[in-house]
């Protein structure tokens, strides 16, 4: 009998393990068992994490370039 290996894919393989434990919580206690499991401070780096990333994406890359092609 041959073993077969089943293809993982990219996202699951890049994903944090406790982004993905928390998907979990979520899905079998809802936002209070996340709160409970993990605290405020895991919303307040998701929180930064987004705020960060989408200044970032939305502001500074469009500002950047348009002083770069003016």
């Amino acid at each position: 009998m041959a073993t077969e290996k089943t293809k993982t894919r990219l996202l699951d393989r890049i994903t944090p393990k406790v982004l993905v434990e928390a998907k979990q919580v979520f899905r079998e206690a809802g936002l209070k068992g996340v709160i409970r499991r993990y605290g405020w401070k895991f919303f307040a780096v998701f929180f930064m994490y987004y705020l960060i990333r989408d200044v970032s994406l939305y502001i500074l890359l469009p500002w950047y370039l348009a002083q770069k092609f003016t």
